[in-house]
């Protein structure tokens, strides 16, 4: 459709609706409040109008439209992508949108069906089903594993060069029912990516709090794993969520229980029965 036709179109729909939802500078244009507003019950409806559709297919089969997932870089890459791929290869009717970021998108703001995120999640708007706890280590270089030989509590990590991994900036350790929370104060390096983490702490930029899977077999990947006395880092757990205002449609709800059932062949995958 071109352009010029939609300007005709939503200036109609503004003058019926007697508000600007539209923001028109010479450079730019976005939704106003009323228009943001407004989006947001349309895609509700569309998204009821999709459901009901869904409905009429049997057994998950014959999903149709566009799926939109956000997932975390190195959770769908080292986690759960294939197999979230192995759902979309079942459905070839079904467009999957993934998108990746290490940030935690707004489900609403963002358009997105779908969502994998660590916990804890703070936003009630959102339902979510857990996956699976992901287990990490706190690991180190071979070149600074001396440091570490003294190391017997969470706490002495504060002050030595750590390799942060945001939005991961407080490291949480348990030992029986104690728990410790730090916030590394000397940072070696700030880093939006896990697997690039991984290679700075290898690289001797500071300890590392990392997924165990990035560090398997640390010693033959130049990095050692280490023991604070008996503290140990708490695993994350994974989570599916989806916005609870809207009705949950036939295509999230098939994705959400594929996800679920994961759980045995991420065992299988990763190699981590530990813990999981």
């Amino acid at each position: 459709m071109p352009t010029s036709t939609v300007s005709r179109r939503v200036a109609a729909l503004e003058n019926r609706l007697n508000t600007q939802l539209l923001r028109r500078t010479t450079r730019t244009i976005g939704l106003t409040d009323d228009g943001r507003a407004f989006a947001a019950r349309c895609g509700e409806a569309i998204e009821s109008i999709d459901a009901a559709s869904q409905s009429l297919s049997r057994d998950g089969k014959g999903l149709t439209g566009r799926l939109r997932v956000s997932a975390p870089f190195f959770a769908c890459s080292e986690l759960f992508g294939p197999y979230l791929l192995e759902f979309a290869a079942a459905h070839r009717d079904l467009v999957m949108d993934l998108r990746l970021t290490n940030g935690t998108p707004d489900l609403l703001e963002d358009d997105i069906d779908l969502a994998f995120q660590f916990g804890p999640l703070r936003d009630s708007r959102l339902i979510a089903r857990k996956l699976w706890p992901v287990r990490y280590v706190l690991c180190v270089s071979a070149k600074l594993a001396p440091s570490a030989d003294a190391l017997r509590h969470p706490d002495q990590l504060a002050d030595l060069p750590c390799v942060v991994t945001p939005p991961l900036d407080h490291w949480l350790f348990e030992r029986g029912g104690e728990k410790a929370n730090i916030t590394p104060q000397t940072r070696g390096a700030t880093i939006e990516d896990l697997a690039l983490g991984a290679v700075a702490v290898r690289r001797g930029l500071g300890f590392g709090y990392l997924p165990e899977s990035l560090v398997i077999d640390a010693s033959s990947n130049g990095l050692v794993t280490v023991d604070l006395n008996g503290w140990q880092p708490v695993a994350r757990d994974l989570f599916a969520v989806y916005p609870a205002t809207r009705q949950l449609s036939s295509k999230v709800r098939a994705a959400v229980e594929h996800a679920v059932a994961g759980r045995d062949w991420y065992k299988r995958s990763s190699g981590m029965n530990r813990g999981v």
